[in-house]
């Protein structure tokens, strides 16, 4: 029997900047992890769609069963066509957890942080 391997609880204080920096390194790879097995399981069914490998009941099927796994690229976030960065993220924002967004609080500089405690 092949033993699951566990995940260790991650760590959110950032005792230094190297901390901080391993942080982003393994941030920026599972973001580009989620994206490339989004990008693979949309591109598959889509491709057999148009090599008429399966029927359109079955694309939709396979959409919809795309969209539950996956949700939307950003929560509360439809397309990104013409919207400007700021809206994108008020529109996250809106979708998220009031208690969580009601602790975010913009500094003087224009950059999003959170208040502790």
């Amino acid at each position: 029997m092949a033993r699951e391997k566990r995940e260790q609880p991650e760590d959110w204080s950032f005792p230094d900047a190297k901390g901080m920096q391993g942080w982003l390194e393994r941030e920026i790879a599972d973001i580009q992890k989620a994206g490339e097995l989004r990008i693979r399981e949309a591109t598959r069914f889509v491709n057999e769609y148009a090599r008429g490998e399966i029927s359109k009941e079955q694309a939709e099927e396979r959409h919809y069963g795309y969209s539950q796994r996956w949700g939307d690229v950003i929560p509360g976030v439809m397309r990104t066509q013409g919207l400007t960065d700021e809206e994108i993220i008020g529109r996250l924002d809106k979708a998220r957890d009031p208690k969580f967004v009601d602790r975010l609080v913009q500094d003087p500089t224009g950059r999003a942080g959170w208040k502790r405690g």
